[in-house]
């Protein structure tokens, strides 16, 4: 009879996992005299078998050596003289068992008439270690970065941020991949507001699965037939830190190395956690480049095929004869010219997207060297429409954020072929439909243009540090103030020594 309580207990957890061959068990006895039917249960591949073995069996089949048949509560009795793990506990509900399990913990079953059963942490199983970030690289500041354990990733964030107000709430994603999502902001600086329509439309994702973070954003982002990235995500510890200082939510989701933050304004895909750590100066000035880059990588093609096509009287007259020059002989008309040579870009880069990375480096670099050389000398392109295309290539390097590096890369290729037909007046007119939905979009109520007076040190330029004193403003904050004017006192004091 004590025997089908045990086998009952394990069959029942065996049936709420699905019979899954991943799963094992072992039965053991334990106590001296009227020794014990007990057994242990985890998943194949979620749980640290050595620590299993250390400290679950050694001690309970080794050093348990009293009798312990009449123990009163005697779960909690071993769990706290015998397993010598620090995050141990008892549980009577089967369910919350089953969820355990899941997540690498193992389950210690006794063979007694109570429905209590011992979960011990033994999370382990291979993952990656933390790393240096690879594609947000910096030459100053920390080199670690995100991995893809949820756990690890926590842990980062809490060794950088100690303020007792630091919260880290956890969600369940997905019905049938049931992803583990952590919500992370700082208590007395988030607006709650913000924080709340956040949990609500995590929670309001009906799915089967999510398998990371770029999944979640895509479910949870207000305006999801818009070409722009409304939520930035990224894998370094350093700028997820800086975010959640700043009053955002941080979203951590279990096996993706991405984060991301909410919410997002447009500015903030041409910042980088290095601008902080150069002078102000330098930094302003790479700002600068960044967001010129828009328009050169957007505008240059199209401006250059206006300016040939339509427009030629704007061309300086000691540049038109080179240009005219250039162009004898050459099969494709301008149009084509530039598309081609832009389509033929893309492919190069997409290809060595799914190459290992010394390959993709050869053949970018000598792939388009080579395309370049062929199509001028075949009399497909000229030299001019190259060095344009080169330009515009050249300048899409500058922009750090690979979303939105690619949304300003495909926005060239609409405004080609409204320039083909209308000239500098498609230009303007495009533009002109850009900025129109760039001001209509928002991230999470926040206005995705903002501009704030006080946001402006910290925009397109990037003011010293000291003069930083205030949480950005378009983000929204219960504490506005994030540091003193101390700098103040350095300059009393310099004073009062010369006196």
């Amino acid at each position: 009879m004590e025997n089908n309580i045990l086998d009952n207990k394990i069959n029942k957890i065996y049936e709420l996992l699905g019979n899954n061959s991943q799963i094992v068990s072992k039965k053991i006895y334990i106590g001296t005299g009227q020794s014990l039917d007990s057994a242990i249960i985890y998943v194949n591949g979620l749980a640290d078998k050595d620590r299993i073995d250390r400290d679950i069996l050694k001690p309970l089949m080794i050093y348990l050596q009293e009798d312990i048949s009449n123990k009163e509560s005697l779960e909690d009795y071993i769990c706290k003289k015998y397993i010598y793990m620090s995050n141990t506990f008892v549980t009577s509900k089967i369910d919350e068992v089953v969820e355990y399990l899941k997540r690498g913990k193992t389950v210690v079953i006794i063979n007694n008439n109570t429905s209590n059963y011992i979960i011990v942490d033994t999370t382990g199983g291979v993952h990656r270690h933390v790393e240096d970030s690879e594609n947000e690289a910096a030459i100053k500041g920390p080199r670690e970065s995100f991995v893809e354990n949820l756990e690890i990733n926590i842990s980062i964030i809490r060794r950088r941020i100690k303020d007792k107000n630091l919260k880290i709430e956890s969600a369940v994603v997905g019905r049938r991949s049931q992803t583990d999502v952590a919500i992370i902001y700082i208590d007395d600086i988030v607006d709650k507001s913000l924080l709340n329509y956040t949990k609500e439309r995590i929670n309001m994702v009906d799915v089967d699965f999510i398998s990371s973070s770029e999944m979640l954003l895509q479910y949870i982002e207000e305006h999801t037939y818009s070409i722009f990235p409304q939520i930035y995500s990224t894998e370094r510890p350093d700028t997820v830190e800086a975010t959640v200082l700043g009053g955002r939510v941080a979203i951590i989701v279990d096996g993706s190395p991405q984060v991301i933050t909410i919410p997002t304004v447009f500015i903030e895909f041409f910042q980088t956690v290095g601008d902080y750590y150069e002078r102000f100066i330098v930094s302003s000035f790479t700002r600068f480049l960044r967001v010129a880059s828009i328009f050169t990588i957007i505008t240059l093609p199209s401006l250059y095929l206006s300016f040939i096509k339509f427009n030629v009287e704007l061309i300086p007259l000691k540049f038109i004869v080179p240009i005219i020059n250039s162009r004898i002989g050459i099969a494709l008309s301008p149009f084509f010219e530039i598309f081609l040579m832009e389509i033929a870009i893309e492919v190069l880069r997409e290809g060595g997207l799914r190459l290992p990375t010394k390959v993709a480096q050869t053949l970018s670099v000598v792939g388009g060297i080579i395309l370049g050389q062929m199509a001028v000398e075949a009399k497909l392109v000229s030299p001019d429409t190259l060095l344009v295309v080169g330009i515009s290539v050249i300048s899409t390097f500058l922009i750090p954020h690979y979303e939105m590096a690619l949304t300003i890369r495909i926005l060239k290729f609409p405004l080609l072929i409204i320039t083909n037909y209308l000239g500098i007046l498609g230009i303007i007119l495009f533009w002109f439909v850009i900025m129109v939905h760039l001001l209509d979009l928002d991230s999470f109520g926040i206005p995705y243009i903002s501009v704030s007076k006080s946001d402006l040190k910290d925009e397109f330029i990037r003011a010293p540090l000291w003069k930083m004193n205030k949480r950005p403003a378009n983000v929204g904050s219960n504490n506005s103030i994030r540091q003193t004017d101390f700098r103040e006192k350095f300059r009393r004091n310099k004073l009062g020594k010369k006196k």
